[in-house]
């Protein structure tokens, strides 16, 4: 399975450097993204967005450096929405992590979360010792640690909510926009989340 790495344009979990980046197989850089990557020597596979926001020499060095660049201009759909498009179309069955959500904005912290859903995504929001990602109706078990803090978020009505691994276990119950699912507490080594119907956000304590 592919490795794709989505870096949008704001900081970087403390975990993450040049090394890790350079550890997937595909890294794909959202507009001013590039600027970053290619400042610290890292020349990102694709560049993609509406280019408003790379700088004119960093988008000369993507081209010289054969940087496949995907011009999407749509200001209807977030760039991070606009790079899990592509890439499930062009790495449908790739395993794909986001960083560089974080700039200090609310705003761009719950737009992220909600292109996990408007592209019915099952790539992992990387942050500053969390990761956030959405709840989908296969049962899927996420590694964690005992003791580690999780919360189950709904956006909106959300049925069939399963998770089990925890102090507080959840079988097929009926959830809707709360806070019934914060604070949960991880027993082992692994989690285990499901839902039928709706949106749900898993964020978790790494």
């Amino acid at each position: 399975m592919s490795k794709v790495l989505i870096v949008a344009n704001g900081e970087w979990p403390k975990q993450f450097d040049v090394e890790t980046v350079g550890t997937y197989r595909v890294v794909v850089a959202l507009d001013g993204a590039a600027n970053r990557l290619i400042g610290s020597k890292m020349i990102p596979d694709i560049l993609l967005g509406d280019l408003d926001s790379v700088s004119e020499s960093v988008l000369e060095q993507c081209k010289a450096s054969g940087v496949t660049i995907v011009h999407a201009p749509d200001q209807q759909s977030s760039d991070i929405s606009k790079g899990l498009e592509w890439v499930q179309r062009t790495y449908p069955d790739s395993e794909v992590d986001i960083i560089g959500v974080e700039i200090g904005r609310y705003d761009h912290h719950l737009a992220a979360y909600s292109a996990l859903f408007e592209c019915n995504s099952d790539a992992t929001i990387l942050l500053d010792g969390w990761q956030a990602r959405r709840v989908s109706q296969t049962p899927t078990d996420i590694e964690t640690k005992p003791n580690s803090i999780f919360s189950l978020i709904s956006f909106g009505d959300v049925t069939g909510a399963t998770v089990k691994g925890c102090q507080f276990s959840l079988d097929n119950e009926t959830l809707t926009t709360g806070t019934r699912g914060i604070s949960n507490i991880a027993t082992g080594h692994s989690i285990t989340v499901s839902v039928k119907s709706g949106d749900l956000l898993l964020l978790i304590m790494r």
